[in-house]
């Protein structure tokens, strides 16, 4: 049996069919000396025209086949892939835009949609571009490796931004809005998903190709088009720039069919915008806001998240009367869903309200919306976990006992179980916690100082100065073993910490009553010796006193080399007087007589007077008598430190003191 020779337009064609290239294939390995001279012809319409050729598709397929010394024993070498330029050869340009789109939806890697660009051109049309900015998007992150990189202090962290319009979660690319930290700190840890170099050259140039077909279909497409096109390209904005002018193009077509979009097309229309970067014009959102308005009641609960991530990372306040409307219509969603997903992105939301715009929900509706997601905290992922806890005490409210105690539960299982929390969520959930008013159980403190151990060396300054006074507020004493680690990860990073860290972590450990060791002290006083113009005035003072609580060792706090430090603090408070108080005078004094530290005749002489002149003002502002802050057993230890150091008090101090013992 021989085989017709078909032209390469012809085999392109069958090239569509499996079953009939399997035909030809057992075919042509089948042929026999004895039937060269047998000609058959196989047509496109006779393999694919009924059901009956199976059998003998089945039959023919049970040959075998010799073989040969470039394919393994008994399998066949398979075809060589047509390129896609020849497929579309000879095709009418609907047929040409079908096949296209079917290859689209077959597309896995960037390679491939770089060969759809490439052979299509301008037969791409929007039917095409929206399935390209459909699928494009996810042959990215395929191809992208998550890397850890440090980014701003955010109210949008550590949860990140809500699931995107796909409904997987959004990468980490597209992170959360750079706004003011309450907590402080230069910025987190984060997880961002990264192209290689060629990769993203790559991208780019696909991008690239993508923007300027849009811009030639751009009147082609339907609303619903216009928003995944949208959706697309914000989400290709987190790797390559995309241009802004192409989204305000897209905006001007997309404002006068608002009114007809769905509530889920609004919400990934704002989401898309947000992390994209592009702000909206002022009568561009009048149309929007109306549109939200007229169907606020018909939002599902993941909606109204992506909602209000997009217009607080845009800075974008609606009236109040309306904001009002959005967040009832959000605690309804969130009573029935539970979900603390979508709870946690509406409360950092309203916490970067509260600090951009002064705008605050009452306690009562905040604790509503804790009270709506309390049921489903188990289910709640660990950024999201501490999301919620950490927004609502940057509004200042105080969740209430029986919150806190579920939500203690459950991060107890998130401490030594996976999903665990992240590093930075580990800083957070410090901040947050000590300084909510609901102590943990013990047995949660005794777990939660052994899993923190092993965190010790991985974390940042801040994060290690909020364990410590986190555990200093729970009064909670950690072991030998921790403080040793605590040292030894701490020590590393010391030239690192601010002055208001070395303040709180020395203040912790005297409040703890642990002794540091004297090198790592030496290396704690050196840092914030480093930074003194940046220091505050109550600092100085509690960093005096939480030095002499914290010394294990009296003599080496003796030696030159640290009186030379306290000198220095002493005579940099000196400077500061006018701005202290009586009770932080005292302090001050105790201070340095603790330390055995004599600062000078000149300096205690306008020690004193300012002490006096001190004491003289906040007695008169609490009409008389004792300032604040200073008892009886104070004034008797100011009497004392005076005599240690052989000074002759002046009559009006020596009055009020001699009045007070």
């Amino acid at each position: 049996m021989a085989l017709t020779v078909f032209s390469p337009r012809r085999c392109c064609l069958l090239r569509r069919n499996s079953r009939v290239r399997s035909v030809i294939i057992c075919l042509a390995g089948a042929q026999s000396s004895k039937a060269k001279d047998a000609k058959r012809s196989i047509s496109r319409t006779e393999k694919t025209s009924r059901p009956g050729s199976l059998p003998v598709f089945e039959k023919v397929t049970s040959l075998s086949v010799p073989p040969s010394a470039s394919s393994p024993a008994g399998i066949s070498p398979a075809l060589p892939a047509v390129p896609l330029e020849l497929e579309l050869q000879g095709l009418s340009p609907l047929d040409a835009q079908k096949r296209l789109t079917g290859h689209v939806k077959a597309a896995r890697t960037l390679q491939d949609f770089a060969a759809i660009i490439a052979a299509g051109g301008r037969l791409i049309d929007a039917i095409c571009l929206v399935a390209i900015l459909s699928s494009l998007p996810r042959a990215v992150q395929r191809s992208a490796v998550p890397v850890v990189t440090m980014t701003a202090s955010s109210l949008m962290g550590p949860a990140g931004p809500p699931p995107g319009p796909a409904g997987n979660a959004v990468d980490a690319a597209a992170a959360a809005a750079p706004v003011a930290n309450p907590a402080g700190g230069a910025g987190i840890q984060r997880s961002m998903l990264q192209l290689s170099e060629q990769d993203t050259r790559e991208l780019a140039g696909l991008v690239s190709g993508v923007v300027a077909l849009v811009r030639i279909r751009l009147r082609e497409f339907d609303s619903n088009g216009l928003v995944t096109v949208t959706v697309g390209l914000a989400k290709l904005s987190s790797y390559v720039p995309v241009e802004p002018a192409v989204f305000r193009s897209i905006l001007t077509h997309l404002e006068p069919r608002l009114p007809g979009l769905a509530t889920k097309a609004l919400a990934n229309l704002m989401w898309a915008l947000a992390t994209a970067g592009v702000q909206p014009c002022g009568s561009w959102l009048s149309g929007f806001y109306t549109s939200l308005e007229r169907q606020l009641e018909s939002f599902s609960g993941n909606d109204l998240a992506n909602l209000m991530w997009g217009l607080a990372k845009l800075d974008l306040m609606p009236e109040v009367w309306l904001m009002d409307q959005l967040l009832a219509s959000c605690l309804s969603r969130l009573r029935r869903s539970h979900s603390v997903a979508d709870g946690a992105t509406l409360l950092t939301c309203l916490a970067r309200y509260y600090c951009a715009y002064n705008y605050r929900l009452g306690d009562e509706a905040l604790a509503a919306f804790l009270g709506a997601m309390q049921p489903g905290l188990r289910a709640g992922a660990p950024g999201d976990l501490v999301a919620v806890v950490h927004s609502v005490v940057c509004m200042s409210h105080m969740p209430g006992r029986a919150f806190m105690l579920d939500l203690y539960a459950v991060l107890k299982d998130r401490l030594t179980c996976e999903p665990t929390l992240s590093y930075a969520d580990f800083s957070r959930l410090l901040w947050s916690l000590s300084r909510v008013d609901c102590t943990p159980p013990r047995s949660w403190l005794r777990e939660f100082i052994e899993v923190s151990t092993p965190k010790l060396a991985h974390l940042r300054p801040r994060a290690l100065s909020e364990l410590i006074w986190a555990l200093a507020c729970w009064d909670a004493k950690p072991s030998a073993r921790f403080l040793d680690e605590y040292f030894r990860a701490s020590r590393r990073r010391l030239s690192d910490y601010p002055p208001a860290q070395v303040v709180d972590t020395l203040s912790a450990l005297a409040k703890l009553g642990c002794r540091a060791p004297a090198p790592w002290l030496g290396d704690m006083l050196t840092s914030f010796c480093a930074s003194l113009s940046e220091a505050r005035a109550h600092e100085l003072v509690s960093l005096l006193e939480s030095v002499v609580a914290v010394a294990d060792d009296r003599q080496w706090l003796a030696a030159p080399p640290q009186r030379a430090a306290l000198q220095l603090l002493a005579d940099t408070a000196a400077s500061r007087f006018d701005a202290f108080d009586a009770c932080s005078h005292a302090r001050l004094v105790l201070a340095l007589a603790r330390a055995n530290c004599c600062p000078g005749a000149a300096w205690l002489s306008e020690q004193q007077a300012s002490l006096a002149s001190a004491w003289s003002a906040e007695g008169g502002r609490t009409g008389g008598g004792m300032p604040a802050g200073i008892d009886t057993a104070t004034a008797a230890g100011l009497r004392e430190a005076y005599s240690q150091w052989e000074v002759e008090l002046e009559p009006v101090l020596a009055a009020e003191l001699e009045g007070r013992v």
